[in-house]
Protein backbone atom coordinates (compact mmCIF):
# COMPACT_ATOMS: atom_id res chain seq x y z
CA UNK A 1 0.00 0.00 0.00
CA UNK A 2 2.50 2.63 1.32
CA UNK A 3 5.43 0.80 0.56
CA UNK A 4 5.60 2.03 -2.82
CA UNK A 5 7.09 5.56 -1.71
CA UNK A 6 10.42 3.10 -0.44
CA UNK A 7 10.52 1.67 -3.86
CA UNK A 8 10.47 4.76 -5.39
CA UNK A 9 13.43 6.19 -2.72
CA UNK A 10 15.16 3.33 -3.01
CA UNK A 11 15.33 3.58 -6.82
CA UNK A 12 15.93 7.40 -7.25
CA UNK A 13 18.99 7.29 -4.60
CA UNK A 14 16.95 8.69 -1.23
CA UNK A 15 18.30 12.20 -2.02
CA UNK A 16 16.14 15.23 -1.73
CA UNK A 17 14.70 15.09 -5.17
CA UNK A 18 13.50 11.42 -4.39
CA UNK A 19 11.69 12.65 -1.09
CA UNK A 20 9.96 15.86 -2.92
CA UNK A 21 8.91 13.10 -5.68
CA UNK A 22 7.21 11.25 -2.76
CA UNK A 23 5.65 14.43 -1.44
CA UNK A 24 3.87 14.89 -4.55
CA UNK A 25 3.16 11.36 -5.01
CA UNK A 26 1.52 10.83 -1.69
CA UNK A 27 -0.49 14.59 -1.84
CA UNK A 28 -1.22 12.92 -5.45
CA UNK A 29 -3.23 10.37 -3.69
CA UNK A 30 -5.06 11.66 -1.23
CA UNK A 31 -8.07 12.55 -3.12
CA UNK A 32 -8.38 9.50 -4.75
CA UNK A 33 -8.17 7.14 -1.22
CA UNK A 34 -10.15 9.22 1.08
CA UNK A 35 -9.97 6.34 3.65
CA UNK A 36 -6.11 6.58 3.55
CA UNK A 37 -5.63 10.65 3.80
CA UNK A 38 -4.77 11.24 7.14
CA UNK A 39 -1.59 8.54 6.42
CA UNK A 40 -1.13 9.82 2.87
CA UNK A 41 -0.72 13.53 4.50
CA UNK A 42 1.46 12.12 7.27
CA UNK A 43 3.91 10.64 4.68
CA UNK A 44 3.71 13.79 2.61
CA UNK A 45 4.96 15.58 5.76
CA UNK A 46 7.51 13.30 6.59
CA UNK A 47 9.13 13.22 3.08
CA UNK A 48 8.86 17.17 3.06
CA UNK A 49 10.40 17.71 6.23
CA UNK A 50 13.30 15.69 5.14
CA UNK A 51 13.24 18.03 1.37
CA UNK A 52 13.38 21.32 3.98
CA UNK A 53 16.06 20.25 5.89
CA UNK A 54 18.49 19.04 2.99
CA UNK A 55 17.43 21.21 0.12
CA UNK A 56 20.36 23.10 -0.99
CA UNK A 57 22.15 21.86 2.24
CA UNK A 58 25.35 19.21 2.89
CA UNK A 59 24.40 15.90 3.23
CA UNK A 60 26.67 13.08 4.94
CA UNK A 61 26.09 9.69 4.21
CA UNK A 62 25.17 9.10 8.33
CA UNK A 63 22.27 11.78 8.03
CA UNK A 64 21.04 9.84 5.26
CA UNK A 65 20.63 6.82 6.70
CA UNK A 66 18.85 8.06 9.94
CA UNK A 67 16.80 10.18 7.95
CA UNK A 68 15.55 7.09 5.44
CA UNK A 69 15.44 4.71 8.24
CA UNK A 70 13.35 7.18 10.54
CA UNK A 71 10.96 7.33 6.91
CA UNK A 72 10.95 3.70 6.89
CA UNK A 73 9.89 2.61 10.44
CA UNK A 74 7.06 5.36 9.36
CA UNK A 75 5.54 3.83 6.22
CA UNK A 76 5.88 0.58 7.48
CA UNK A 77 3.66 1.28 10.72
CA UNK A 78 1.61 3.32 8.35
CA UNK A 79 1.50 0.52 5.90
CA UNK A 80 0.97 -2.67 8.68
CA UNK A 81 -2.09 -0.76 10.19
CA UNK A 82 -3.50 0.63 7.01
CA UNK A 83 -3.09 -2.58 4.61
CA UNK A 84 -3.70 -4.99 7.74
CA UNK A 85 -7.01 -4.31 8.41
CA UNK A 86 -6.69 -2.03 11.56
CA UNK A 87 -9.18 -0.70 13.61
CA UNK A 88 -10.32 3.01 13.16
CA UNK A 89 -8.93 3.41 17.06
CA UNK A 90 -5.58 1.71 16.14
CA UNK A 91 -4.89 3.60 12.68
CA UNK A 92 -5.44 6.56 14.86
CA UNK A 93 -2.88 5.63 17.47
CA UNK A 94 -0.36 4.64 14.23
CA UNK A 95 -0.84 8.55 13.28
CA UNK A 96 -0.39 10.21 16.96
CA UNK A 97 2.74 7.27 17.21
CA UNK A 98 4.12 9.05 14.15
CA UNK A 99 3.29 12.36 14.87
CA UNK A 100 5.07 12.25 18.02
CA UNK A 101 8.04 10.68 16.41
CA UNK A 102 8.36 13.13 13.52
CA UNK A 103 8.64 15.51 16.13
CA UNK A 104 10.94 14.06 18.28
CA UNK A 105 13.12 11.21 16.71
CA UNK A 106 14.92 10.20 19.59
Amino acid sequence: MFDVFMKDLNEHGGGVRAYDAVVRAARARVAGEPDNAAALLMISYAAQHFVDAYDDQPLTADEAAEEFQLFSTLLTSLDKAYAGGASAEEKLAVLNAAAAKLVDPS
